[in-house]
């Protein structure tokens, strides 16, 4: 299962809050009294093979203009420790919360892929949503989609609003 966030829909609990922005923040949010954006950039695991169609390096990127400007960050606080995102967000070291861009994991006998990135909204005018969408689906539909870490329905329910 693909489970898009789009944009405004992430719950409060699960990260909404979470000012994210492609530029890094001024400093920290403690100097600038929580001026926005709250994170540092993205760290992306490059050998992943969700992102085998999608040119990228292992840090942000123009390539990554699009989704982070079209993005929730979440909270991973509460998932199990042991899961690794296929594309972290980097908090300020204040907070220092596990967040996330996408994410995957097993949920009872399924998968799914969690994306805080909305790739539905004017996906025809996003070139690079469209490629990114194409290399997490052909993921999905090869044999290599296989999480490893069992994520419980209850924290899939409070994601949304």
């Amino acid at each position: 299962m693909l489970l898009n966030l789009k944009k405004g829909t992430l719950s409060k609990e699960m990260g909404s809050d979470i000012p994210i922005g492609f530029s890094s923040i001024f400093w920290n949010t403690a100097w600038t009294n929580g001026q926005a954006p709250h994170t540092l950039g993205i760290l992306v695991n490059l050998k992943h093979p969700a992102l085998a169609d999608f040119p990228t390096e292992y840090h942000s990127n123009y390539q990554w203009w699009d989704a982070m400007s079209h993005s929730g960050a979440i909270n991973l606080t509460t998932f199990p420790a042991d899961l690794k995102p296929v594309v972290r967000v980097i908090d300020d070291w204040f907070t220092n919360r596990p967040l996330a861009l996408i994410v995957e994991g097993k949920v009872g006998k399924g998968k799914i892929l969690i994306l805080g990135i909305d790739l539905t909204t004017d996906l025809d005018k996003r070139p690079e949503a469209q490629q990114l969408l194409f290399s997490l689906k052909k993921y999905m539909a090869g044999n290599k989609f296989n999480p490893g870490t069992e994520i419980p329905v209850t924290l899939i329910n409070r994601l949304q609003n």
